[in-house]
């Protein structure tokens, strides 16, 4: 199986049609799920030119498990830390 570097070899950003700019990175991705969020570090490609991500299939597994945990209210792998307000 290709590593992640690998992958992105040679790919031209959808984005910004630079080809071979893009880097591996770990990012965080905060996703809304309904009133809640819920943030998750992945490592990922990022365009060095327009910071594009491109995310592999561990990646999107580790988002959609941890929306899927958020959704159901399974805090086993989720830690609280703080609470949002909305002033009006």
């Amino acid at each position: 199986m290709a590593t992640l570097e690998e992958k992105l070899e040679g790919i031209i950003c959808p984005t910004c049609g630079h080809e071979n700019t893009y880097v591996v990175r770990e990012i965080a991705k905060t996703l809304r799920v309904g009133q809640d969020t819920v943030t998750v570090r992945v490592v990922a490609g990022v365009c060095s030119f327009c910071g594009e991500e491109a995310l592999d299939d561990t990646a999107t597994t580790l988002i959609d498990d941890a929306m899927q945990a958020l959704r159901q209210r399974d805090l086993t792998h989720l830690t609280r830390v703080g609470e949002a307000f909305v002033y009006s």
